[in-house]
């Protein structure tokens, strides 16, 4: 199972743990000596600033850029797509854009239905596939092993289904999976 970290000292805690970033920590991270993913969130405003922002990333110190759309149209996705190909073939650095396309999720609708990576958050919180769904947070990281023998992931897997359902709805090419995940998330009553 994959597991991201959100601040350093959580590495040791998780090892082999993937060391995810914002764009401003990328340099500090680097220089320490780790393997450093940044994570840039798009939205509306920053679109057109996309390759600039993960070529810097990358001048940076970088390994993987992850690119996370938020509130962003079809186009804007189309055309961040393209741009993020670029990138990878400008610096031969990892690229991972958190969008699916519309035909895998009707092609193989099982494969979005799961519980991984999981992610511990700065403050030490373990959270199952992103940030935004904190309210089915295994707890907060003590001994990792522990909280994953512990913990039920079916109240997660009934969430992927349900923003599986509403995902298969949009009709673009490209769909922001880990969007329709929060807003599904944000949308369910207080006691799921």
């Amino acid at each position: 199972m994959g597991v991201e970290v959100h601040d350093p000292c959580w590495l040791a805690d998780v090892p082999g743990a993937e060391l995810v970033v914002a764009l401003d920590e990328v340099g500090e991270h680097a220089a320490d000596g780790h393997r450093v993913t940044v994570l840039i969130d798009l939205v509306p405003d920053n679109v057109s600033m996309l390759r600039a922002l993960a070529t810097e990333a990358v001048g940076e110190g970088a390994r993987k850029v992850r690119v996370r759309p938020y509130g962003v149209d079809r186009v804007d996705l189309v055309y961040a797509a393209v741009e993020l190909n670029r990138v990878a073939e400008d610096s031969t650095v990892e690229v991972q854009f958190d969008v699916t396309s519309a035909a895998l999720l009707r092609a193989d609708p099982a494969a979005f239905v799961r519980v991984d990576p999981l992610v511990v958050k700065a403050d030490g919180t373990v959270v199952p596939i992103c940030a935004g769904l904190e309210r089915y947070a295994l707890g907060s990281l003590g001994s990792f092993d522990d909280l994953v023998a512990a913990w039920d992931p079916e109240p997660v897997r009934d969430l992927c289904r349900l923003a599986l359902d509403r995902a298969l709805a949009d009709t673009g090419p490209l769909v922001s999976w880990y969007e329709h995940l929060t807003r599904t998330a944000a949308g369910m009553p207080a006691g799921c």
